[in-house]
Order: structure tokens, then sequence, then C-alpha cells
């Protein structure tokens, strides 16, 4: 597999296994804002971009790859879609 591509896979694994944990960040951002009111308003705006552009590059990998988000991870490393799994089941 040449680095390029290996690359790439490295990327969007570490944005699927990010996405993971987006539930958990937006509540907690929500008890941050309730202290903070509008002076933390825009980092909630800029997370909420950020989550949306993470998504639509996961997805679109997983479509072209026509594979699970668990077999994709596997394929890059022994075990890490096991772990996500692990993770998202947490």
């Amino acid at each position: 597999m040449s680095k390029k591509i290996n690359s790439v896979y490295h990327g969007a694994a570490f944005l699927i296994a990010t996405s993971a944990i987006g539930p958990v960040f937006l509540n907690s951002t929500s008890v941050f804002s309730s202290k903070l009111y509008a002076s933390f308003g825009f980092a909630i705006l800029i997370s909420i971009l950020i989550d949306i552009i993470a998504q639509i590059n996961i997805w679109r990998i997983i479509t072209i790859t026509n594979k699970s988000a668990q077999e994709f991870s596997n394929e890059l490393r022994p075990g890490l879609g096991n772990f996500l799994s692990i993770m998202i089941i947490n």
C-alpha cells in the first residue's frame, strides 16, 4: 500500500473514532453554555461546523470503500475496528 493511501486511511480512521465521541461533547457544551452564555456561543458554532465537516468526510469515505466502519478500521490496523465498536457501545 502506498504512503499516500495509507495516510488517507489513517485520517479516515481518526475521523471515525472522533465522531463516536460527538454526542458527549455536544452535551458538555450545553452545560458550559448555560454558565458562560454568549461568550461560549461562537465556540459551539465552530464545533458544530467542524462536526458536520467531519461527518461528511467519514460518510464519503465509507461510501466510496463500500465497507462498514469496523471493516475499514480493521484493514488499517488489526483490532482497531473492534476497539471502535467497543467505544461506540460504551
